[in-house]
C-alpha cells in the first residue's frame, strides 16, 4: 500500500467518513468487511471493519458484535464516555486499546485486528482478533540432536517467545520489540538477561535495529546481514538457529537473541568462531566423550577446507612429501586423465556441489535418486572412462562429507570457499601457498568482531576462564564463570559466591 499524503493525522468523527475513507484505501479485492450498526436501544451508530481473510469471525461475532448488538445503556453520555463504557463494559476482548490516528487505524486492520467507530467520538477501538494458522512445535530438522530437546521455533513470535520463557522463567528475561520493514512490518522481538548480559553490547544491538531502513524483512538471514558486523565476510559473525535450548542457553551465558515474525530461527550474538563446532549435545554428554566429538568436528572442518589442497600439492609440486608407493598408486591412476590436476580437482568440487544443490532442492525421494544415481552410477562412469582419477574421487568425497560434520548450517557454505580458495593457491604455488593461505587466514579471523567481541576469543585475547569450554568441555564444576566480555558485572555461574 502506498503511502498516502492525503491520510488524515486523526480519525473522522463520523462513522461513514471513517467507513468511505478506509474502503478508498483498501478498495475491493483485499476482503475488506465493513458493517454499519445501531446499538445502545439504536441510538448510537457504530461501525466495524476488519479484513475478511486474516481476522477470526467466530470470535468477533461472540465477543464484539453479539455483545454490542445486546448491550443497553441507562445512562447516556457524551461519545467518549459510551467509548469507554464500550471498552470496559460490553466488549469481552483480551486484546483491546483506544487509537487516535489513522495510520493506527491502517496498521492494525492490515494486521488483522477488527477496528470500531462510534459515532462524534475522538478515538477508536482496535480489538485483537488476528487468526493466526499456525503449524505445531515439532522436532528440529536442521540441528538434530541424541539427548537434547525436540522442541523447535516456528514461525510465529508469541509461539517463539513462549518456549524460550518456559525455559527461563525469571522476570530478568527482557523482550524489546521493534518493528522493521517499511513493506513488511515484520515484527522482532531483541531478549536477554537483566544484569547479566554487556549493556553496552545490548545498546549495540538496539542502535543497528533501529537504524535498519528497509522495505522488506522476511526472515532472520535478512536481519543478520542487515546489523551484523562486516556483512561482506564469508564468516558469520551471528549463529542462527532453530533450537529454542541453544537460545536460552546463549541468554544465560550473556548474549542476546532475536527472533522475529514469520521465521522459525533464532539469531544469536555475539558468537566467537568456535560456537560454530558446538551442539546441545555436548553439554548433555560426559565430557570426555562431548571433547571428542568436538575435536572430530574441528579436524571435519580441517579436512573440508585442506584436504583437497594438501592433495593437489603432494601431486603436484611437494612429490618427495608422499611415500613412494602412494606416489605410484596415485600415478597409475592418474595414466590418461587429459586435465592438469588443479583443473581436475576444482572441476569434480564445482561438480559437487551441483550435485548436492540438486538433491536439495528435489522432494525428498526425488532427491535422494539424484544423489544416488550421482555418486554411483556418474562418478564410476568417469572414472572408468578416464576423465579423473579414482584417488581425486576419493579426497573430493572426503571433503564434502567432512564439511558435514560441522554442527551450524551457517559454516558450512564458508568451508566450501575456503575449500576452492586452498586448491587454487596450492594448484599455483604448492605448499607454500598453503601455508600462507592459513596465516591469512589466522590474521583475517583474528581482525574480525561480533558485535564488539573479537572473533576468535576467548583464545585471542587469551581469558583462561573462557578456555574451558572451547576445544573441551570441562566438568559443570569447573566452568564457575561467565566470559568476561559477555557479562563483566555478573561472571558467576556456579560454586563459589566469591569468584569476581
Amino acid at each position: 500500500m502506498e503511502p498516502n499524503t492525503s491520510e488524515p493525522k486523526n480519525i473522522y468523527l463520523t462513522v461513514e467518513e471513517n467507513l468511505a475513507y478506509l474502503k478508498n484505501i483498501f478498495g475491493e479485492g483485499i476482503n475488506l468487511v465493513e458493517s454499519r450498526y445501531e446499538i445502545l436501544e439504536n441510538h448510537l451508530p457504530v461501525g466495524l471493519v476488519f479484513i475478511d481473510t486474516i481476522s477470526d469471525k467466530e470470535l468477533i461475532m461472540r465477543h464484539v458484535l453479539n455483545p454490542l448488538l445486546q448491550s443497553n445503556c441507562s445512562i447516556y453520555q457524551n461519545a467518549d464516555g459510551i467509548l469507554q463504557y464500550i471498552k470496559t463494559r460490553i466488549i469481552s476482548a483480551t486484546e483491546i486499546k483506544e487509537i487516535t490516528e489513522m495510520s493506527q487505524v491502517l496498521a492494525n486492520i492490515m494486521n488483522g485486528d477488527t477496528v470500531l467507530f462510534v459515532e462524534q467520538a475522538n478515538s477508536a477501538l482496535m480489538i485483537g482478533t488476528r487468526k493466526v494458522e499456525k503449524r505445531s512445535v515439532e522436532s528440529p530438522e536442521n540441528e538434530s540432536t541424541v539427548l537434547g530437546s525436540q522442541e523447535s521455533f516456528t514461525d510465529d513470535i508469541k509461539i517463539n517467545c513462549s518456549l524460550i520463557i518456559k525455559r527461563l522463567p525469571v522476570p530478568n528475561l527482557k523482550f524489546e520489540e521493534f518493528t522493521v520493514g517499511t513493506l513488511s512490518c515484520t515484527k522482532i522481538k531483541l531478549i536477554w538477561l537483566d544484569g547479566i548480559a554487556n549493556n553496552e553490547v545490548i545498546n549495540l544491538a538496539r542502535s543497528r535495529i533501529q537504524g535498519i531502513d528497509t522495505d522488506n524483512v522476511d526472515g532472520i538471514g535478512v536481519l543478520g546481514e542487515l546489523i551484523e558486523d562486516n556483512p561482506l565476510s564469508i564468516f558469520p559473525k551471528y549463529r542462527q538457529t532453530e533450537r529454542p535450548d541453544v537460545a536460552t542457553r546463549n541468554l544465560t551465558h550473556g548474549r542476546f537473541a532475536i527472533i522475529c515474525s514469520n521465521s522459525p530461527f533464532a539469531f544469536i550474538a555475539p558468537i566467537p568462531f568456535w560456537d560454530n563446532f558446538k551442539t546441545m549435545d555436548d553439554y548433555q554428554e560426559k565430557p570426555i566423550s562431548s571433547g571428542y566429538l568436538r575435536i572430530v568436528r574441528y579436524i571435519s572442518f580441517t579436512f573440508s577446507i585442506l584436504i583437497s589442497a594438501l592433495y593437489l600439492s603432494f601431486v603436484t609440486y611437494n612429490q618427495a612429501i608422499v611415500p613412494p608407493n602412494l606416489a605410484l598408486n596415485i600415478a597409475q591412476g592418474r595414466e590418461g586423465v587429459p586435465f592438469p590436476s588443479v583443473l581436475e580437482l576444482l572441476l569434480l568440487t564445482f561438480f559437487i556441489t551441483i550435485i548436492r544443490e540438486a538433491g536439495l532442492r528435489m522432494p525428498g525421494s526425488v532427491g535422494y535418486f539424484v544423489g544416488t544415481l550421482a555418486a554411483v552410477v556418474i562418478g564410476q562412469a568417469i572414472v572408468t572412462a578416464g576423465y579423473v582419477s579414482a584417488s581425486l574421487i576419493i579426497i573430493v568425497a572426503v571433503s564434502t562429507i567432512s564439511s558435514f560434520a560441522i554442527s551450524t548450517t551457517t559454516m558450512l557454505y564458508p568451508s566450501r570457499i575456503l575449500n576452492y580458495i586452498f586448491i587454487i593457491l596450492a594448484g599455483c604455488f604448492g605448499m607454500f601457498g598453503v601455508v600462507c593461505g592459513l596465516a591469512f587466514l589466522l590474521w583475517y579471523l583474528s581482525s574480525l568482531e561480533s558485535f564488539g567481541m573479537p572473533y576468535l576469543y576467548p583464545l585471542i585475547p587469551y581469558d583462561k576462564n573462557g578456555i574451558s569450554d572451547v576445544f573441551f568441555r570441562a566438568r559443570y564444576s569447573v566452568i564457575k564463570t561467565r566470559m568476561k566480555f559477555l557479562s563483566p558485572h555478573n561472571r558467576v555461574r556456579t560454586g563459589d559466591k566469591g569468584i569476581k
